[in-house]
This record gives structure tokens, C-alpha cells and sequence, in this order.
């Protein structure tokens, strides 16, 4: 992946991964508000076709696959060369260690050569802000419903919204990267609000999204709503998600997936450092995110058991 630390080259990126513009595509999301939101955008605006879950430690889908590669992965990088992926992770420690099997992983942070040494500047939103906008540019007519419902429901995924309070001159940057200025009106100004909502503004959308959450059967405060789709009462919470994101944003889509084949990946975690990094490399993970400098798990990783290489390999 070239390297775009100053601006987003859209014409580039679309060019080198023209599957993004593709239509009909099998993709499997992360099992939490993000994914879900990432699924129902690219469900109504490309028709892609969701059929199933991966979060590191499962993937559950309603079919037999031969092999990963025929699926595209969003909200969730894949380190393997021929598997499509979108997600927002930090992924890289520093400059020195390349990444050469993310060759179509789609990720912001990658594209702009962010690294673990920079962590205060990593990537702010969540996956589902990065496709908005590709799709800005993928579809110069995209428009997007101007409501705070709207906006309270673009404040949520990955905790943009404490993002939004805490590190400001970091959004404002990564925004102007985005190039939002140059996108359509609609969905230029959901983009614009991201940099100049108010802490009321903040508040009042988050405990309207709340209560409706709670509603749903989501009740932690700043639940990312996570969910097991091989588990009825969760997926059935999932499912009145979906339902809802729908009604909120208008975009329209098929229920989701009844899941009938599922494999068990090996999640570990470990300290983040060079040498636990490499070594992690070294044994070929199939996804892994970079997600603390500081605590003991903060390099998050995923191991293919034996039986399972043939699917991923």
C-alpha cells in the first residue's frame, strides 16, 4: 500500500483496489455496532451481500466457504495477501517493519503511515466514517439524512464521540485529510459537525441513542453492542439493530443472515513491544490490532489452528 501521509489520494486508492466499486461482493462484518453500520452501507450502496461474522475468535457464516479469499472483510483487517479487507485499526509499529501481506486491507492509518510510535495520532472514527467516505467519491450522489438522530448515530461507533471532546485538533486533522471539504453538501456537513459539535450537542444525541439502545437490549453505558451470532437472544438483540439503523439512517436492506457453518479461531493477546510484535508476526496471525501502549494486552491477535490453513492459507 503506497504510502499517502499528507492527503487521501481517493483516484489512486480506488484504482489500486478497484474492488471497492464492485458490486454484489460476500463480506462478513465485526459483530458490533461499527459492522453493523459498515454492512448497511455497503449493502444499499453497492448491493454487496452480507453472510456472516468475524471478530478474531469466530467466523460464523450462512454457508461453506472453500477459502477466505472469497469474502471481504469489514471493520477487521485480514494479514493475508489475497483477502479483501476494510477496518481502522493501528497495525503497524514502526516504519523500520513492513507489512507486505495487507496488500488489499483498505485501512486509514496504513495509508498514511501512521505507526505505534505515533499512537496519539491514530486514526479517530470508526470504520464506518472511512467507507462513508469512499462512498462520497465512489458515488458523487450519495447524500446522507440530515437529522441529529443521524448524527447521533455517526457519534457512536469505536467512541467517536469521546474522540470528538478530548482530541479535537486530531480530528480536525484527519478530517482535512479526509478531504471532506470537497465532498457533496450532505455528507460534507455530517463530517463538518464532527468538528464543531458542541458538548451539549454531544450529550443530548448520545441519551436519545442511549434510551433506544437500552430499548433494544443493549444496557452498558458506551456498549460498542457487541454480539454473538451463534447465541438466539443475541443475535435476536443484533437483529432489532439492524431493524433500527435502518429506520434511523433510511438505508434499506435484507434481515441478516441465518448463520449455519462457523470455525474457531485462536485469539491471544500479549504486551505491546517490538519483540512481542515481531514475534507475533513471525507466526503469521491472521488478524491482529495494535490497540494500547501501555496496558498487558495491548497487541491483540489471531492464530489459525492446523485444521484450519487450508481456508486461509
Amino acid at each position: 500500500m503506497v504510502n499517502m501521509r499528507e492527503k487521501l489520494d481517493y483516484e489512486r486508492l480506488i484504482k489500486e483496489q478497484d474492488w471497492l466499486c464492485q458490486r454484489g461482493l460476500l463480506t462478513v462484518m465485526s459483530p458490533d455496532f461499527d459492522g453493523l453500520l459498515c454492512a448497511l452501507m455497503m449493502t444499499f450502496h453497492l448491493d454487496w451481500k452480507l453472510c456472516g461474522f468475524y471478530d478474531g475468535k469466530i467466523l460464523a457464516l450462512d454457508r461453506t466457504i472453500s477459502h477466505i479469499r472469497e469474502l471481504v472483510f469489514l471493520d477487521m483487517e485480514i494479514y493475508r495477501p489475497s483477502v479483501r479487507s476494510v477496518g481502522n485499526h493501528l497495525l503497524q509499529y514502526n516504519s523500520q517493519i513492513p507489512l507486505t501481506k495487507f496488500q488489499q486491507s483498505v485501512n486509514p492509518n496504513l495509508l498514511r503511515g501512521i505507526t505505534a510510535k505515533e499512537f496519539g495520532r491514530k486514526y479517530p472514527f470508526g470504520t464506518s466514517h472511512f467507507l462513508l467516505a469512499l462512498l462520497a467519491v465512489i458515488h458523487p450522489n450519495l447524500q446522507v439524512l440530515q437529522t441529529r438522530n443521524t448524527q447521533a448515530i455517526l457519534l457512536y461507533p469505536d467512541g467517536t464521540h469521546q474522540v470528538l471532546l478530548n482530541y479535537r485538533s486530531n480530528v480536525i486533522d484527519w478530517l482535512d485529510w479526509l478531504g471532506v471539504k470537497k465532498f457533496q453538501n450532505s455528507v460534507k456537513a455530517i463530517f463538518q459537525s464532527l468538528a464543531t459539535m458542541t458538548l451539549s450537542d454531544v450529550v443530548h444525541g448520545l441519551d436519545w441513542l442511549s434510551v433506544k439502545l437500552r430499548e433494544i437490549g443493549f444496557k452498558r453505558k458506551d456498549d460498542p453492542c457487541k454480539f454473538d451470532p451463534t447465541n438466539h437472544h443475541e443475535y435476536e438483540k443484533a437483529k432489532n439493530l439492524w431493524q433500527f439503523l435502518q429506520q434511523v439512517t433510511g438505508w434499506q436492506a435484507i434481515s441478516l443472515p441465518q448463520i449455519n457453518w462457523k470455525e474457531q479461531f485462536v485469539a491471544e493477546s500479549s504486551a505491546l513491544n517490538l519483540r512481542t510484535y515481531q514475534q507475533v508476526l513471525d507466526q503469521n496471525p491472521l488478524s491482529f490490532a495494535l490497540t494500547s501502549r501501555t496496558k498487558r494486552q495491548g497487541l491483540q491477535y489471531t492464530l489459525v489452528p492446523s485444521k484450519l490453513r487450508s481456508l486461509t492459507e
